[in-house]
C-alpha cells in the first residue's frame, strides 16, 4: 500500500474525514478510539489516512485486503492473532478451522501453502494438521550450495543408500512467535557475537536471519500473505512503528522508553511475593545466562557476557537446546537422560539433509583425514537445522550452525503456550522437564561441567547450575510473573 496519496485522493479524504467527524452534516462528535487511540475505521482509505504511524500501522497489521499488493486474503493478525497474544497457538488454529466448516466462510489462515500436501497437491492441499495440531507454518528456505535433501523423505533413520534429490529449497514448519516485546529484539551490538552472519548479534525471525522490523514484514507479506507487489518503505515503517508499541506488560514498556532515552533502567518485574521472589534467584542461577536477565541485558532476550562472576563458560548467541525431532536416546540403561519423543505429526516434518565440508567456506577446515579432521560429507537428520539453512556452515571446523536458533525472550511466557520454536512443550511444566533433561545429557556428554557450575575453578566441579525438583514450582511461580 502506498501511503503517498495523489491530491485528488487527499482532498477525499479530507472531506471524508470532515463528514464523519461532522456526522455527514449534523452536529459534530468525538470518532470513537480503540485501546491504543486509534480511530475507528473500516475502510482501508480511511485507515491510511490515521495521523500516527502506529495507528497506520495498526490498521495495516490487521488488513486483509492489502490494496495494490496482490496478496492472498490474510493479514498480519491472521497469524499473529491479537486474541492469542499476536501468536498462533493450535487451539485457535483448531477453532477457527471449525468455525470455516461449520459456517462455510472462507478464512484466509487456511491457504494451500501452509498445508502439509502442498507439494503434492499444489493448490488442492487440504491437510492442515501441522496448522491445527502442532500450530506451525511452512517456512521454505533456499539450500545453500553444499547442502542437499536426501530421498529418505521423514524415514528414520535414513537408508545408508539414499541419494541427494534436486530439490533447491528447504520446508521447515515453526511456531508463529509473538510480536509483544518487539522493541527489545532484533541486532543489539552487544556481546557475545556468534561468529558468522548474518546477524551475529541477534536479529529477527527465530533463525534471527533478519535484520529489521521493516525487512522482516517484507518477507512476510511476500512468503504468507502470497503479495506480488512490494509494500511501500512507508508502510514498512508503520507496521514496524505498530510492532514496537505493543509488549507484554507495562513493566517492559517503561523498560524499553529508559533504555531509548539511556535513563537508568528500570526493574521489569511486578512485585513478587516470597516464592516468586525465590523463583527469581533460581532463574538467575539457572536460565538468565541465556535468557539475560542481569546487567547488560535486562531485556531478557539476549545472553550475559561471559568471564564475571558466576560465568565461567563462555555461552554463544545461537543455541541448539535439543527440541528438534528426533531428540537424542540414551542408549544406557536405565537412561540417564530421557527427553520427551516427538510425536508422529512433528515426526512427519523430519527430513535428512547431507552437508559437504570440501575444507572451503563455508567451514575452512580440511576434511577426509585422520583425526580431528572430520569427514568430508555429514548427514544430518532433523525437523529443523536452524542456521544451517542459513550459512551451510557445518559442525566442522567451529560450533557449527545445525539446529542453531535464536534466544527468545521469555517476558510475558506464561500466556504464549505452546512452547519452542516447534510448539513441542504445551506448558511450562513440559518446557522446565525438557530442560531438565537437556542438563542432565550435558552432563553425561561433559563430565567436567563447564555449563553446569556457577563456582569457577571448584576441583571436581561442582554442578549447581541446573534447577532441582524443590526448586520447580518457586521458578514456575516466576515464570508465571514475568
Amino acid at each position: 500500500m502506498n501511503l503517498t496519496h495523489p491530491a485528488w485522493l487527499n482532498t477525499l479524504l479530507a472531506v471524508a474525514l470532515a463528514m464523519s467527524a461532522c456526522g455527514g452534516g449534523g452536529e459534530p462528535h468525538t470518532a470513537a478510539l480503540d485501546e491504543d487511540g486509534c480511530a475507528l475505521t473500516d475502510t482501508a482509505a480511511l485507515a491510511a489516512s490515521q495521523p500516527s504511524a502506529l495507528c497506520r500501522g495498526k490498521a495495516g497489521f490487521n488488513d486483509r485486503q492489502l490494496l495494490g499488493l496482490g496478496g492472498n486474503g490474510r493479514a498480519c493478525a491472521d497469524c499473529h492473532s491479537p486474541a492469542d497474544r499476536f501468536q498462533l497457538s493450535p487451539a485457535k488454529a483448531q477453532q477457527r478451522l471449525a468455525t470455516m466448516m461449520a459456517t462455510g466462510v472462507d478464512d484466509p489462515l487456511f491457504r494451500p501453502i501452509d498445508a502439509n500436501d502442498f507439494r503434492v497437491l499444489g493448490a488442492a492441499a487440504r491437510d492442515f494438521t501441522n496448522l491445527t495440531v502442532n500450530g506451525l507454518m511452512r517456512v521454505t528456505m533456499p539450500l545453500p550450495a553444499n547442502v542437499k535433501l536426501l530421498d529418505c523423505g521423514a524415514a528414520v533413520p535414513c537408508p545408508a543408500a539414499a541419494q541427494p534429490t534436486a530439490e533447491t529449497q528447504a520446508d521447515v514448519w515453526r511456531a508463529v512467535p509473538s510480536i509483544l516485546d518487539a522493541r527489545l529484539t532484533g541486532p543489539d551490538g552487544q556481546a557475545p557475537a556468534w561468529p558468522r552472519g548474518p546477524n551475529p548479534s541477534g536479529g529477527y525471525q527465530l533463525d534471527g536471519r533478519i535484520d529489521t522490523l521493516q525487512a522482516q514484514a517484507l518477507s512476510a507479506l511476500r512468503s504468507h500473505a502470497g503479495t506480488t507487489v512490494d509494500a511501500q518503505p512507508a508502510f514498512l515503517d508503520d507496521l514496524a512503528a505498530f510492532q514496537n508499541a505493543m509488549f507484554s506488560s507495562p513493566g517492559v514498556k517503561r523498560l524499553a522508553a529508559a533504555m531509548a532515552a539511556s535513563a537508568p533502567l528500570p526493574d521489569p518485574d511486578p512485585p513478587l511475593n516470597a516464592l516468586e521472589l525465590l523463583g527469581k534467584q533460581v532463574f538467575n542461577r539457572a536460565c538468565a545466562q541465556c535468557h539475560g536477565n542481569l546487567g547488560a541485558h535486562p531485556s531478557g532476550s539476549a545472553p550475559i557476557r561471559q568471564g564475571i562472576a558466576g560465568t565461567p563458560t563462555l555461552l554463544v548467541r545461537y543455541h541448539d537446546i535439543l527440541t528438534a525431532c528426533p531428540r537424542p536416546v540414551d542408549t544406557v540403561n536405565p537412561p540417564r537422560f530421557q527427553f520427551a519423543p516427538c510425536s508422529a505429526s512433528q515426526m512427519a516434518n523430519v527430513r535428512t539433509y547431507q552437508i559437504t565440508n570440501s575444507g572451503t567456506p563455508p567451514s575452512g577446515t580440511a576434511c577426509g583425514g585422520g583425526a580431528p579432521q572430520p569427514p568430508c560429507v555429514t548427514r544430518v537428520t532433523t525437523s529443523d537445522p536452524g542456521r544451517l539453512l542459513i550459512t551451510g556452515y557445518p559442525a566442522a571446523g567451529g560450533p557449527g550452525d545445525i539446529q542453531k536458533l535464536d534466544i527468545p525472550s521469555l517476558r510475558g511466557i506464561a500466556q504464549t503456550a505452546p512452547y519452542f520454536s516447534n510448539n513441542t512443550a504445551a506448558t511450562l511444566e513440559e518446557m522446565l522437564e525438557h530442560y531438565k533433561q537437556f542438563f542432565k545429557r550435558v552432563q553425561v556428554q561433559n563430565p567436567a561441567a563447564p555449563l553446569l557450575t556457577t563456582q569457577p575453578g571448584v576441583t571436581p566441579p561442582v554442578v549447581d547450575r541446573p534447577f532441582t525438583d524443590d526448586e520447580t514450582p518457586a521458578l514456575l511461580a516466576y515464570l508465571r510473573k514475568l
